[in-house]
């Protein structure tokens, strides 16, 4: 009587669709998988330059406290 004996390798996600296969050099069976549709992307403009920072070299880093305003 035959016995089940799973794969040797991992057999990955099962194809919910009827596959047709062919042969490879070596004699072994490949899917031949259906071309899948392509999408157009979109891509971001370049953002523009950035303008100088117009505050004093002193307030540029340094945030004022207190009195210093």
């Amino acid at each position: 009587m035959p016995r089940h004996q799973p794969a040797r390798t991992g057999t990955g996600e099962p194809i919910g669709e009827k596959v047709k296969m062919r042969l490879d050099e070596k004699g072994r069976f490949v899917p031949v998988l259906p071309d899948r549709d392509t999408t157009e992307s979109t891509e971001a403009a370049e953002r523009p330059p950035t303008p100088d920072d117009p505050r004093q070299a002193a307030y540029r880093n340094i945030p004022p406290f207190g009195g210093a305003i």
